[in-house]
């Protein structure tokens, strides 16, 4: 036996010897749920739902759609979990990469089926329909009545009129029986407040009419150093890609932009998330469209699933709707769709309250422990993320489900020293580029212009799009978060900074701090090319390449860019190592950045800061803004910079394999040799070695 396959044997018995074991759930409800006292659930109102908006009490009548009460884990559930989520990224552990299936999620850490008997029962004595209870066994959803909601929660439900539409919330902080208190963390849909998309859309390679730079898929694999994964045949062939949104898309605009790209076909998965198909536009198609064909087209060989979340009763497109993207984002966990998830919607905390935020933590641990990583855009109104434009009024605020520490963060940078060499105009003379790109044709786009590495900044365009009645913030989202925390009075229960968010730049502020990584996200300089038919009524998306039926590109940028692009340079990772997946991955990347200085490109320059007043929260006496500022390693800006993938990669790979030297060097049929074979874990990977010859 060659001392190779000696290795393998040894290994592979330490593995089979580490499977995991665990009893029964034991049942947290001793008695009466229907009959016993009620207590208020805390952090469970809606930034909205302001006294100034409210429109008075909403119709009893009224059915509300997939109601759900969300449960935690027990403080020993708990402290098992935490440290099953640290195994699962210890290399030296038998557990390392050990994921779990929700099924057995919910037996090791859910709700025990005695109690979710109990629970159920309850909510049909109360006159709730459609009782379901989630795979992880830590939420259970219900439809009722705005009045049965009123008599089993005490709470009063009412209309707000916000920004011209009329939406439904609860008025106050439900209540449930004291028996159930220690487990639940709160009450969904309860509110229809539904998240907006963050893509920042500019209509309008290297165009051959201005001269402008906008991105193709070509150009950012370039950018980022995916080529070189490319070459060893690494696409993301084998891998699955998850995309949540609340809209339904067109084939014809994914398959336009695949061609235009000059990527080969591929068919996206289609998941409705409960409700019916919509056909959702202005801007939540157009945030999908982004999504789905940005991630397919860095891991360009990956199976792309895209799910949605239809329109339930009484929801409507831009208006109030109760089903949304954070269904789409549960259902994608609960049935453990893909290995990589991506979702570019978000909401700043205090707007959700430190119920769902908790809530949606509890979703994202699940997550990881079935080894699945979630990357969310980290917002677009740099360190205000509760503002929209305008001047702050909110003080500091980060971005839900980004600030959850067991999610990465993807915020936002912009290309510098790549201005076209000219002065007069905004468009510049085709051909008078500086060295980052080549020259269009003199009647052709220039689809794979891009020739390196092009240096970033901050994304910042703020002073560009904030004014006049259309006044925005564009800036990449970032700060501390004010629910993931210690030391202040909003951080929720057994909560704190992360351990593991350490190194140079890390500002030591107790606080779970945003984003963690950082790529391009402009929307007025080298912004991304899309194919959308979104609110372009008529007019036929991608006819000419990526030009549309009136010659004119669409092209976008906004932290939603940079989400599906880093799942899918995830995606392509973990194809190269030949993993079943990568969580958790926030833990991996500041151990890189701290001894791989190839792994990250450091954004030291610019800013996130948006304007305020002197009665904004936490402005600055003196100043007009509020934000913060670039600077080496680790910053609330940029996190810890764009990635060079195949450096990513490379530092992953679980092992090196030095030459082999074989004595003698050809051996004939039915004959044996020997040789010695070494190899060298790198970063202390402690798993099984396979070898073939």
């Amino acid at each position: 036996m060659s001392k190779g396959k000696g290795l393998v044997l040894v290994l592979c018995a330490a593995v089979l010897s580490s499977g995991i074991s665990y009893g029964v759930t034991p049942d947290r409800i001793a008695g009466d749920v229907v009959n016993g006292p009620k207590v208020h659930l805390k952090g469970n109102m809606h930034g909205m739902a302001r006294p100034e908006f409210d429109l008075g009490r909403a119709d009893g009548n009224r059915l509300i759609q997939g109601i759900s009460i969300a449960f935690r884990p027990s403080p020993t559930q708990q402290k098992d979990l935490d440290q099953f989520i640290a195994q699962l990224g210890d290399r030296k552990s038998p557990n390392y990469h050990k994921y779990l299936t929700p099924a057995e999620f919910g037996e090791r850490f859910g709700m025990s089926l005695n109690d979710i008997a109990k629970i159920t029962a309850w909510l049909q004595a109360q006159g709730f329909t459609n009782i379901r209870v989630a795979n992880g066994r830590n939420q259970i959803s219900f439809d009722g009545t705005v009045a049965q909601i009123e008599s089993t929660f005490g709470v009063e439900m009412h209309n707000y009129a916000v920004n011209g539409v009329v939406h439904t919330a609860n008025a106050g902080e439900p209540a449930i029986p004291v028996i159930l208190g220690e487990a639940a963390i709160g009450l969904g849909h309860l509110n229809d407040f539904a998240p907006k998309p963050r893509a920042k859309i500019q209509s309008h390679l290297t165009s051959y009419v201005s001269g402008n730079h906008l991105l193709t898929p070509a150009d950012f694999a370039t950018i980022y150093n995916i080529k070189p994964l490319y070459a060893a045949n690494v696409d993301g062939t084998g891998q699955k890609i998850a995309i949540v949104g609340q809209s339904a898309v067109k084939t014809a605009d994914l398959n336009h932009f695949r061609s235009a790209a000059g990527l080969p076909a591929s068919t996206v998965m289609m998941t409705l998330a409960g409700g019916t198909s919509s056909t959702c536009s202005g801007g939540d198609e157009g945030e999908s469209d982004l999504d789905i064909e940005w991630a397919g087209g860095v891991a360009k060989g990956a199976s792309i699933i895209f799910v949605y979340a239809g329109l339930v009763t009484n929801d409507s497109c831009g208006g109030p709707r109760t089903n949304s993207v954070w269904d789409a984002l549960h259902y994608a966990i609960q049935h453990n769709t893909a290995p990589f998830v991506s979702t570019s919607y978000g909401y700043c905390e205090s707007g959700l309250g430190s119920a769902f935020a908790t809530q949606v933590r509890g979703w994202a641990q699940q997550a990881q422990s079935q080894g699945q990583t979630i990357v969310a855009a980290s917002g677009d109104s740099g360190a205000a993320d509760c503002d929209t434009g305008g001047a702050a009024t909110h003080g500091l605020e980060v971005d839900v489900p980004a600030s959850i520490p067991e999610v990465t963060g993807a915020g936002g940078n912009e290309y510098t020293d790549d201005t076209p060499n000219c002065t007069g105009p905004s468009y510049c003379p085709p051909g008078d580029d500086p060295p980052y790109w080549s020259a269009a044709g003199p009647t052709s786009d220039t689809v794979s212009s891009a020739l390196k590495y092009i240096p970033e900044i901050s994304w910042n365009n703020t002073s560009q799009t904030n004014s006049g009645t259309s006044a925005v913030f564009s800036a990449s989202g970032g700060g501390g978060s004010i629910y993931f925390c210690t030391g202040v009075s909003t951080c929720v229960t057994n909560s704190a900074k992360p351990v593991w968010q350490t190194g140079t730049g890390v500002p030591a502020d107790g606080k779970r701090d945003v984003p963690d990584i950082s790529l391009n996200a402009s929307n007025t300089h080298d912004p991304y090319l899309t194919c959308s038919e979104d609110s372009q009524s008529g007019v036929s998306s991608c006819s000419a390449g990526f030009r549309d039926g009136a010659g004119n590109f669409s092209a976008v940028g906004g932290t939603s860019a940079a989400a599906p692009t880093f799942a899918a340079v995830l995606a392509l990772v973990n194809q190269f190592v030949g993993g079943t997946g990568l969580a958790p991955v926030n833990p991996m990347l500041y151990s890189l950045a701290a001894s791989n200085s190839s792994v990250f490109h450091d954004i030291i320059t610019g800013d996130n800061k948006v304007p305020c007043t002197a009665t904004t929260p936490d402005c600055p006496t003196g100043t007009t803004s509020i934000g913060f500022t670039a600077g080496p390693g680790y910053d609330q800006v940029t996190g810890l910079g764009s990635v060079d993938a195949f450096a990513l990669a490379q530092a992953l790979a679980p092992f090196s394999l030095s030459a082999a030297t074989f004595t003698p060097s050809s051996v004939a049929a039915g004959s044996s040799a020997t040789t010695t074979v070494t190899v060298t874990p790198n970063n202390g990977f402690n798993g099984p070695v396979g070898f073939s010859c």
